[in-house]
Order: C-alpha cells, then structure tokens, then sequence
C-alpha cells in the first residue's frame, strides 16, 4: 500500500471518522520499542481492524497498534 501525500485531503465524512477515531487510542509511539517505530516509519504497520459496520457501513477501518495512522477504505491517514 502506498500512503497518500500530504496534498491527499480526506472527504469531509472520513475527515469526521479520523478525528473520533483518534481520540478512541492514545498514540502509541512513546509505548512501542525501537524496531517497532523503524517498522512503521518504514511502513509495515500492525494494522488491527474495527467493526464499524452498524456505524459506517461499507466502510473498511483499520488502525496501526503501533502509530497513529488510520486506514480508511485503503487510504491511510495519519490524525
């Protein structure tokens, strides 16, 4: 997966859905170790999923456990 550049602005709904989701988890940078961080600056995150069907549906979210990016139907996102 390629990460968007900083001119790829989210739609106003997924905008929405990023600004909640990130108040759900801290960051969790300061928590993971160093290979870890590598990991993620490098892009192979450990993406975890949500089920947010009854919410959003047909939307596919994810979530790194060990950054703060946010992936939102393919696209990732960092809040």
């Amino acid at each position: 997966m390629v990460e968007p550049s900083s001119a790829n602005v989210p739609c106003p709904a997924d905008a929405a859905l990023i600004a909640s989701l990130a108040k759900l988890w801290t960051h969790r940078e300061h928590e993971s170790n160093a290979i870890k961080n590598l990991c993620c600056t490098v892009g192979m995150h450990r993406w975890r999923a949500l089920d947010l069907s009854q919410l959003h549906p047909g939307k596919d979210v994810r979530y790194c456990f060990w950054c703060s990016k946010i992936e939102v139907d393919g696209v990732i996102y960092e809040p």
